[in-house]
């Protein structure tokens, strides 16, 4: 046979093969958000977030791929009842296991805490502090009965100012005339952001702790892109533990500075 037409035949094959591979794989829709250090979505950033690099590492690339499409949380939500989404990564609630099945191990844990301008005398002892100030709520946060309480009835007097962007709403605090006195929030997300914004010495953290919690790999309960959903579960937790039980867990923590904060 020729060398041309066995060259030929070799690049036809190689392509199929190739092919072949990739149309095994099993695209996987995820929401995306802006959750920075969780989510980065930011472009000109080397760094894609911690859930996204513990995502990379224990879903199995051989086996599917992934596709990150950025929505609000409601959207979120429906799209997780209706399996449009196949995973989110979300803190416990009861109620969301009517549509969702948990992964055991959580992925990390986030602190809530309440930050203001760092010229402000506010104090922070007990929840009924609260009663004299406008609260800011960054939309899509979970919060604890005893806070969506507060902000119910804060509502009423107009005492709560509802954002949508962690940037705008340090915009705001941070005006001439701040919209608000207070602003409920993450504390990874507060530092990593006022960081990256350089206003880490015009905002602070209050010391008064609102809750930590954990937060999970969740499935779709209606996905179609995942047939053996128990399986990948234990899959992604196992993955984790060993994970954790490394170096490389805490080498990616100590990419966004939190080496010490899980």
């Amino acid at each position: 046979m020729h060398l041309k037409t066995i060259s030929q035949y070799l690049f036809v094959f190689i392509c199929f093969c190739f092919s072949a591979n990739a149309a095994e794989k099993v695209t996987l829709e995820l929401n995306d958000i802006d959750w920075p250090p969780y989510f980065v979505n930011q472009p000109s950033s080397p760094l894609k977030g911690i859930a996204k690099e513990l995502l990379a590492h224990c879903i199995n690339p051989e086996k599917y791929q992934k596709n990150f499409t950025v929505l609000p949380i409601k959207r979120t939500h429906i799209y997780m009842h209706q399996g449009v989404l196949d995973i989110s990564i979300y803190s416990y609630k009861k109620e969301r296991e009517s549509f969702v099945f948990y992964s055991k191990e959580p992925m990390f844990t986030s602190g809530y805490g309440f930050v203001v301008r760092a010229d402000s005398d506010i104090k922070i002892k007990q929840l009924s502090d609260l009663s004299p100030y406008v609260i800011g709520n960054l939309a899509g946060l979970s919060h604890t009965p005893e806070i969506l309480t507060i902000l119910k009835n804060k509502r009423q007097n107009n005492q709560v100012i509802d954002g949508y962007s962690i940037d705008a709403m340090f915009d705001q605090l941070l005006a001439h005339t701040p919209r608000f006195d207070l602003m409920i929030n993450a504390k990874e997300t507060f530092y990593w952001r006022a960081k990256e914004l350089g206003i880490t010495r015009q905002v602070k953290m209050l010391d008064y702790p609102i809750q930590r919690k954990p937060y999970f790999l969740t499935l779709s309960k209606a996905s179609k892109n995942i047939n053996n959903k128990q399986q990948f579960l234990d899959d992604f937790d196992n993955c984790l533990i060993n994970l954790k039980s490394g170096d490389k867990y805490h080498e990616i923590l100590a990419k966004y500075g939190m080496e010490h904060s899980q």
